[in-house]
């Protein structure tokens, strides 16, 4: 058995390989005051992970030392190389590339290999990355999520501070908003959505990959055909795997 984590900047997510097969993706919510408590509170009654814990990890070295004092296995920190798994890094310094970013490449080509794709990760913030059929990265975008384009403008504006930064639910049938909690809710979807559609219909025909914790917010507003796969980071680390083992 191996255990595959994502530590995100707000999230931790994890599954059980075994056999080649992941488990569902499970999560939790954490903030670096409470990350050690997060931790034993859901791992702890989880069977020990014998193998070995493979993560990806943009959060810092904590972890290590809970696993270290609780489970004694091998640890394996994943980073973003020149090439891996067929996959070519554009970036002219490899490592500067978000270790979540290269996962969630290898694994949609993995998955996709005779596609060219374009990658949608929406987090903390939100990333745009494009992949050859042949592999070869094109280079990305970055954005800031839409829970960090909110807390933004109401941090930053005074007559705002009172309300709260959370993404409401919406359809396509309604574009404008009748309160100020929704127009900021709206037009923080539509940064993103507008953002999308004109990467994609610059590199048409082009396959859509959507993935991360506020995937659902967006996808009901895109009137392009897409696909959701919420595990894409945890899929990488399969590839990753089965690649080096």
């Amino acid at each position: 058995m191996k255990l595959l984590i994502d530590i995100g900047n707000s999230a931790i997510k994890w599954a059980i390989l075994k056999s080649d097969q992941i488990t569902a993706q499970q999560s939790q919510l954490y903030k670096h005051d409470n990350f050690k408590t997060i931790l034993t509170s859901i791992w702890l009654q989880m069977e020990i992970p014998v193998e070995s814990v493979w993560i990806s990890n943009v959060a810092g070295p904590i972890i290590t030392e809970w696993i270290t004092k609780n489970w004694k296995c091998q640890i394996h920190f994943i980073g973003s190389t020149y090439k891996e798994c067929g996959v070519i890094n554009a970036y002219h310094k490899p490592e500067q590339l978000g270790v979540d970013r290269w996962l969630v490449l290898i694994a949609a080509y993995d998955i996709f290999k005779s596609d060219p794709i374009c990658i949608v990760d929406c987090g903390t913030a939100i990333t745009i990355d494009v992949l050859s059929v042949n592999g070869k990265h094109q280079g990305g975008l970055i954005i800031p999520g839409i829970n960090t384009m909110q807390e933004s403008l109401l941090d930053n504006t005074y007559a705002l501070k009172q309300l709260n930064a959370e993404i409401v639910s919406t359809n396509k049938n309604m574009l404008l908003a009748y309160d100020t909690h929704r127009a900021i809710n709206l037009g923080s979807l539509y940064a993103v959505i507008g953002l999308i559609e004109y990467v994609i219909s610059n590199l048409q025909p082009i396959k859509l990959i959507i993935t991360g914790g506020n995937a659902p917010a967006l996808t009901s507003l895109l009137t392009r055909p897409y696909t959701y796969i919420p595990d894409l980071v945890l899929q990488g680390l399969r590839v990753i795997i089965n690649h080096r083992l």
